[in-house]
């Protein structure tokens, strides 16, 4: 005789699957009709190996869209005997049948959603069902019943595979009230999906503390994209083959190509590596001022002795390579892994600094891009998956071609940046002594840096970072005495200043701004935009915020990448382009408090320069103008406009690329403006 157990699958589209089947057959029997089921309604990805079934009783069956939370709890709480043996039948598992109606019988939680997470699995991962109790009532708490049970699951919940369902529903299924079995992944017991699809695995302690987490859904987007993103990084061919076609380099360093994610190279931009990782700044800091790298006599005669041989001709590679290699370790620090085709690298579980050499100038292509490309492939190895939520793989990449010596730092935020920080070309003769001491302090620098990068390598390994901090900016001052505000990053924001959930590339913008929250010296925090810009004016900005016409600057200085940091409230605005694109009507009272604002820079000899619509937000629920972007405020008659101007925006006459500022330039913006709320009337 057949019974009926009511089954749950909490994805992304949670699915309720009734799966009619002998008490006698064995849990495994179950799996398998649970896989053909899912398989049937699309969900081609999801495995066998992957299951975890557990017996639960608590959980009602509806509410529906809270089926899922209250399975997942259960499984955090499972009882210890929960868990169904495939060689058992349904008869021993449910005695008395399937539960009454309204109850279910197996929940389904997945730990790989996607053909993207398909291979962080293996057949080591055997599927667990387990005995659950979760009704399957009141429809309108289905999920938080669940994640209470799976909170406070007991400890035999989870089901022995090998028995029957007969011996683990002795009685048969609870009913049509309440779920019978919920089902978890291998990882981390359960894998949720609310909303939205998850590219890494939770605990379910994660799980519930994330119920209460206003960026929760947003997290999970990102966390598929960032995992999309690097696998994608792992390349068809060798990295020596790509960097030796120019037609394969652009296919994977060209911003235009759609095959590849994201390499930014300088061409034609891309975000500063340093802002993203400490270390980094501070190797930038020593290479932009080595007079402050301290070194001894051993230090430069060893650099004296690498010039030497950096500036002979050698028949090959491996000539060369064999020249360098003691001088290169001992410079650094640390004996590094040399390979016989011209590579090396330095750090044990993760790489902290990749070289790359070519014997002559020419041939084989670029050692920094090999570098580059290398440095790719590897952090996309499957052997690191479990460090990319925690960090942005910093590193350091040499390229040696003959007597050239080129050191860039590279980061992974999804795209990967690589920001090129010296090039020295070794010579001897009139200068040999000055060389040799600049080398000393460079390869000085070097070491520190490698020293820097492990301890920080050794938190990641420990998985100490908070997941998904690695994709925010970690900067460092350039005035070690200026404290940097404490912020939790939160969100990244479009260049347009709205959230995404997507990926933000840098590769070709001048800003990059993020939603974070600001630790406050009362133990609160409140929401703030935090932006870094090569160009700003904190006078300008402070004039309006005290005047009320600019949000509240809390931080502005200077960090390693040449940068301006800039911390200020986040307001309930939206821009008057914004209004003029929805139709909106821009009320009078936005001209009026934007001449005002105006009018006090203008007293400052401080021209705004660029007050189009974009830049005026209106907060409604105060009747309140406020003005934002102070990158390009400069004085009157001095300052320039920046020679990226886009001169097929609407500007006064006289508005040029690199043209000097003018009030009348903010002026005539402003009767702009004033045209825009009068067209309401």
């Amino acid at each position: 005789m057949l019974t009926t157990f009511a089954c749950y699958f909490p994805a992304e589209n949670p699915l309720f699957i009734p799966i009619n089947i002998h008490c006698d057959d064995l849990v495994q029997e179950l799996s398998k009709e649970i896989i053909v089921d899912l398989h049937s309604r699309g969900r081609t990805d999801v495995k066998i190996d992957d299951l975890r079934l557990f017996k639960q009783a608590d959980v009602p069956f509806e509410p529906e869209d809270t089926l899922q939370s209250r399975s997942l709890q259960w499984l955090h709480n499972r009882p210890a005997n929960s868990r169904l043996g495939e060689m058992k039948t349904l008869s021993d598992v449910f005695p008395n049948g399937p539960h009454e109606e309204g109850q279910e019988h197996s929940t389904h939680a997945v730990g790989q959603m996607l053909k993207l997470m398909t291979s962080a699995f293996s057949s080591n991962h055997p599927t667990n069902l387990q005995q659950a109790d979760v009704p399957l009532e009141p429809k309108e708490t289905r999920q938080p019943r669940s994640l209470r049970w799976l909170h406070n699951q007991p400890a035999d919940s989870q089901l022995d595979e090998a028995k029957t369902l007969s011996d683990v529903f002795p009685n048969g299924p609870h009913g049509k009230d309440r779920l019978d079995i919920i089902v978890a992944d291998a990882e981390g017991m359960a894998y949720p999906i609310f909303q939205f699809c998850l590219a890494d695995f939770m605990s379910v302690l994660e799980i519930i503390k994330g119920l209460d987490d206003p960026y929760n859904v947003y997290n999970s987007h990102i966390r598929k994209a960032l995992h999309k993103s690097l696998d994608r990084l792992s390349l068809s061919s060798l990295p020596s083959d790509v960097i030796s076609s120019s037609h394969k380099l652009a296919e994977v360093l060209d911003p235009k190509s759609s095959d590849y994610p994201k390499i930014h190279l300088g061409r034609p931009g891309g975000a500063p590596a340093v802002i993203f990782n400490p270390a980094l700044a501070i190797l930038q800091q020593d290479l932009d001022d080595p007079q402050q790298v301290l070194v001894d006599r051993a230090d430069v005669e060893r650099a004296f002795k690498y010039i030497q041989c950096a500036v002979r001709f050698y028949k090959d590679e491996a000539s060369r390579q064999n020249e360098i290699k003691m001088l290169v370790d001992n410079m650094i620090g640390e004996a590094g892994n040399w390979k016989p085709t011209g590579n090396a690298s330095w750090g044990k579980i993760l790489f902290l600094i990749f070289l790359e050499l070519k014997n002559t100038w020419g041939l084989g292509g670029d050692a920094t891009c090999q570098a580059v490309i290398d440095y790719s492939k590897i952090i996309s190895r499957d052997e690191y998956k479990k460090f990319r939520l925690h960090c942005n793989f910093p590193a350091v990449l040499i390229g040696v071609t003959a007597n050239r010596l080129e050191i860039s730092v590279a980061v992974c935020v999804g795209p990967v940046y690589v920001t090129k920080l010296l090039t020295l070309e070794l010579t001897l003769g009139f200068h040999a002594s000055e060389s040799s001491i600049r080398l000393a302090r460079v390869f000085k620098a070097l070491s520190r840096c490698r020293e820097n990068l492990k301890d920080y390598y050794d938190g990641v390994i420990k998985l100490e970072p908070p997941k998904l901090s690695c994709l925010y900016p970690s900067p460092a001052a350039i005035d070690p005495s200026q404290k940097l505000p404490k912020l939790t990053y939160r969100q990244l924001l479009t260049r347009d200043g709205q959230p995404t959930s997507a990926l933000v590339d840098l590769g070709n913008v001048c800003t990059a701004m993020y939603i974070a929250s600001l630790a406050l010296g009362d133990g609160t925090s409140k929401e703030v935009i935090v932006k870094f810009t090569a160009r700003y004016n904190e006078a300008a900005h402070r004039i309006l915020a005290e005047a009320g016409f600019a949000p509240t600057l809390h931080f502005c200085g200077r960090v390693a990448g040449d940068l301006y940091m800039i911390v200020m409230d986040r307001v309930a605005w939206k821009s008057i382009w914004q209004l003029k694109v929805y139709k909106t009507p821009v009320p009078a009272i936005v001209a009026k408090q934007v001449e005002q604002a105006i009018n006090l820079l203008h007293k400052e000899d401080i021209v705004f320069g660029d007050l189009r619509t974009n830049n005026i937000l209106y907060v409604a629920s105060e009747s309140k103008a406020v003005i934002v972007d102070f990158d390009w405020a400069g004085t009157d008659k001095k300052s320039r406009y920046p020679v990226t101007l886009n001169p097929s925006s609407v500007w006064a006459e006289d508005v040029i690329p690199y043209g000097l500022m003018h009030k009348n330039h903010d002026l005539w913006q402003l009767e702009q403006l004033k045209a825009v709320c009068e067209s309401n009337d």
